[in-house]
């Protein structure tokens, strides 16, 4: 008997975005930066779950880290939201609002020469784009219109800001580099 190994890359393509949403979820601890962790869980027959966690940099980068997994127990995503909870107050948002954050981010940063995370490639079949409405228009992307880099711990700050300076111009940014 041949029997083909489960394979959760194969299964997040196919069934990502049939599979009904659960829940999305955001915290919003570095709001002030920019960024919001993102959560978004579909339901699977037979009771687990599926996930995708992104963190999204609504300042410069876009999704600047992605994740999705499936097949979850109820406890392990009580864990993943738990963790989720250590980066501030968790909110429960719209599908909407959830979709409209994330691409809004990743066309202001693709607009100033940034690509998403190469982990979104796979996360991003749990997205549902249909999602998208005009609120995407609400969503506040940049500081007064413009990038504003705020440098990460594994950030390569030299590479960030010579992409800046090529598609944007010196002077049409602004930048805080720090520590770590």
């Amino acid at each position: 008997m041949n029997k083909k190994k489960f394979s959760p890359r194969k299964y997040i393509k196919e069934k990502g975005r049939i599979i009904p949403i659960y829940k999305c979820l955001i915290a919003d601890r570095y709001d002030d930066m920019g960024l919001s962790l993102c959560l978004v869980i579909r339901k699977q027959p037979g009771g687990k779950f599926m996930f995708a966690s992104f963190v999204v940099d609504r300042h410069c980068l876009g999704v600047k880290d992605a994740s999705t997994n499936c097949n979850f127990e109820e406890e392990q995503i009580e864990e993943i939201t738990e963790k989720l909870s250590m980066n501030g107050r968790i909110k429960k948002v719209s599908r909407a609002y959830f979709h409209n954050l994330i691409y809004a981010a990743i066309d202001f940063a693709e607009e100033n020469g940034f690509k998403p995370h190469p982990d979104f490639k796979l996360a991003e079949y749990v997205l549902d784009p249909e999602l998208i409405n005009d609120g995407i228009d609400e969503i506040e992307v940049g500081i007064n219109g413009k990038p504003f880099f705020i440098n990460g711990p594994y950030d390569d700050v030299d590479k960030i800001i010579a992409t800046l300076n090529t598609n944007v111009g010196e002077g049409n940014y602004d930048y805080t580099i720090g520590g770590g």
